[in-house]
């Protein structure tokens, strides 16, 4: 992914809610933000100057799920632009910054201050062709709260999967170590500015040796024979898978998809002509007949 830094997590408080309408027709009830609806997949459209396509938000990812459901009905996608986009790889979108930027500016460099626990599950959820996810910086288990990207990716070697699986179980322990060494930022601070390289030794020890009691209980990533099956014949990019949250995938207009990945772009992947989002919808699917 390109360049995203995290801030302390800001997890916006949220109610569950037994209901699957998307809120696409109004009703008071799904207007408030800040519900999760629970026990359904969503669906949004998304209309760009390249034609238009439809992505679904996976049931089992409900953080990233509800996020982008709250980012589309305040519009917040509206009038942004593409970027980060890499042929036979993805696409990038989700810079408020994009919105009127000028030619050549290089977009999804900013911080964001919101971010949002990981749901990755490499099992379930991965990086075929279509997959959707959320971009992170940092390499930790935090995804940011706009900066979305889709897969179009290319077909993989089958001999490449064992060095992608070693690479995958390393990245987890060194998430996990992170995450136990957070609450001690301070101290680590306090002993470079001391000096204290010694004591900065014994408690890089201690994290590790954390870490490595927590690894042994977990399982072991393999790729499966159905991921390995569509990575080899239609493509995708598995050396993502483990690293980002993957919570929904295209269901329809793919092609455009592709159209915008073969995009001119300038030396910051960002398109030339600009590629924008018009509108990004709440939809139902399949679509109601017009009334």
């Amino acid at each position: 992914m390109r360049k995203y830094l995290f801030g302390f997590a800001v997890v916006v408080a949220v109610v569950l809610m037994p209901s699957c309408n998307n809120g696409a027709k109004g009703d008071a009830e799904v207007e408030d933000a800040d519900t999760i609806i629970a026990d359904c997949d969503q669906y949004v459209r998304f209309e760009t100057t390249m034609g238009d396509f439809v992505i679904k938000l996976y049931q089992g990812t409900p953080l990233h799920r509800h996020n982008m459901v709250r980012q589309v009905r305040k519009g917040v996608y509206d009038g942004q632009l593409f970027f980060g986009v890499e042929r036979k790889y993805k696409i990038q979108a989700g810079d408020p910054k994009s919105k009127g930027a000028q030619a050549g500016v290089a977009l999804g460099v900013d911080e964001e201050n919101d971010t949002i626990p990981g749901e990755i599950n490499p099992w379930k959820y991965y990086h075929k062709r279509g997959a959707v996810g959320q971009a992170s910086l940092r390499q930790v288990n935090y995804s940011t709260s706009q900066q979305f990207y889709i897969i179009t990716g290319s077909k993989t070697s089958a001999s490449s999967f064992p060095g992608l699986e070693t690479k995958i179980q390393k990245k987890w322990y060194n998430v996990l170590r992170d995450s136990i060494a957070q609450p001690y930022a301070a101290k680590f601070m306090e002993y470079k500015q001391k000096g204290y390289k010694n004591k900065t030794s014994v408690l890089i020890d201690k994290l590790s040796k954390q870490a490595d009691s927590i690894t042994q209980t977990r399982p072991v990533f393999h790729f499966s024979k159905e991921q390995i099956e569509e990575y080899t014949t239609v493509g995708g990019a598995p050396s993502l898978d483990g690293y980002y949250t993957v919570f929904g995938e295209v269901v329809e207009g793919m092609d455009v998809i592709d159209k915008i990945s073969a995009s001119h772009v300038d030396k910051n992947s960002r398109p030339v002509p600009d590629v924008k989002i018009i509108k990004a919808t709440l939809i139902e699917w399949p679509e109601s007949p017009a009334e």
